[in-house]
């Protein structure tokens, strides 16, 4: 039976890496023989992977490790390891040097690519040695054909060999009746007035993330005398600068930093809206899906696939990166109109449940890492999916 890995840089708590541990998770789950290695320090979420899923800490120390690289050449070809799926960049280094010391017995490569636009200069800098290899055996995954179109014309990538696999949500956890809690008694729960209209952001609390915008927004409406509140959901080196907003333009009694929780279900079943106001980064947002999933309309920033995610007008809106004024306005649109914003958030699962579900995008890695295998079998119960969800339910790291 053909075998697979995934390398990944680490095991912290991240869009990517959730991602990868749910799918590596069911794959195993569903007979596959399936692998993952990671490349060094955190390894916060190790104890969520499947007991049965062979794992190796390939503890890399500097910025190129030979120890470590000998470690995942010496685990390819012990476990006879027929491809592997490069998390990110960083790893595709390490899986090109074992490649070329493998010669003739070498896997084949592929690598998910999970970034539309860099926010720092050093990463677009970095796409000096990373593009040359990306273009030379290997296949690329990309969250959204924007972002396809967009990297292999910048970068001079073999669209031929590349494709796009969407992320996927579980909407047998992420649903409003999973939650057994009505809106309004969570809203009491949390402290949250039983009539507001409440716009939820969920992600790490970071520079390209912009949490700001939204608290901006919602400064703009109060000055038109229409009450918006904002819940901002995660952890991260912006807190401090969200705070300092939020005192700013006067807005503590409407906007509230609820910090990093395990499980988000109950804040967004809360909710009335979702809002990603990311400026960079952003390919193809997991907690948007999952906020769709419950039912919430969208108004999201138009970076990465987020048109592709959204039917404007429909399930949600768009509005330009950092453009406050058309941001609040969407908000303006939905907080005026409970039966438009009933309708969206109905569309917005009704597309999840379509278009983006977990097993879809589960059939997707399995037939890239294993393309010879038969059709993924239903080996993995719609209804045991929460258990591999387990301490993972929260997007905060998206």
């Amino acid at each position: 039976m053909a075998a697979a890995l995934f390398l990944i840089s680490s095991l912290a708590i991240g869009g990517s890496e959730r991602k990868i541990v749910r799918v590596a998770n069911a794959l195993r789950q569903s007979g596959h023989d399936i692998h993952l290695a990671y490349l060094g320090a955190p390894h916060t979420l190790r104890s969520e992977l499947d007991r049965e899923l062979p794992v190796v800490h390939l503890n890399r120390s500097g910025k190129f490790s030979l120890p470590a690289l000998a470690r995942l050449k010496r685990y390819i070809a012990i476990h006879e390891i027929s491809h592997v799926g490069c998390v990110n960049l960083y790893p595709l280094l390490y899986a090109r040097a074992a490649i070329w010391q493998l010669g003739n017995s070498a896997p084949g490569v592929s690598t998910l690519i999970n970034t539309t636009d860099f926010h720092r200069r050093k990463e677009e800098l970095q796409m000096l040695l990373y593009a040359p290899l990306l273009r030379r055996h290997t296949s690329l995954v990309f969250g959204s054909h924007m972002q396809q179109q967009q990297w292999c014309a910048r970068y001079r990538l073999p669209a031929a060999k590349s494709r796009v696999i969407y992320n996927g949500v579980d909407q047998s956890h992420f649903n409003v009746a999973a939650v057994p809690r009505t809106k309004e008694q969570l809203r009491r729960d949390y402290g949250f007035p039983a009539d507001a209209f409440i716009a939820i952001n969920v992600g790490q609390l970071r520079p390209e993330k912009q949490q700001t915008d939204l608290i901006r927004a919602v400064a703009v409406l109060a000055s038109r005398r229409q009450a918006v509140h904002a819940l901002v959901v995660g952890g991260g080196v912006e807190h401090g600068t969200i705070e300092r907003c939020i005192a700013e333009f006067g807005v503590g009694h409407s906007a509230r930093l609820m910090g990093a929780t395990g499980d988000v279900r109950g804040l967004l079943k809360a909710a009335d809206a979702f809002v990603l106001t990311s400026t960079a980064v952003e390919t193809f947002s997991n907690a948007a899906l999952e906020a769709m999933a419950m039912g919430l309309p969208v108004i999201l920033s138009r970076t990465g696939g987020a048109a592709e995610m959204v039917d404007a007008g429909k399930n949600g809106f768009l509005f330009s990166p950092g453009n406050v004024d058309e941001l609040a306005g969407h908000i303006a649109t939905l907080a005026g109109d409970k039966g438009m914003t009933r309708a969206m958030g109905e569309a917005a699962a009704t597309r999840v449940r379509d278009s983006f579900s977990f097993m879809n995008m589960l059939e997707e890695y399995r037939s890239l890492l294993f393309p010879r295998a038969n059709r993924l079998m239903p080996v993995v119960e719609k209804e045991s999916f929460p258990a591999a969800y387990r301490h993972l339910t929260g997007s905060e790291a998206d």
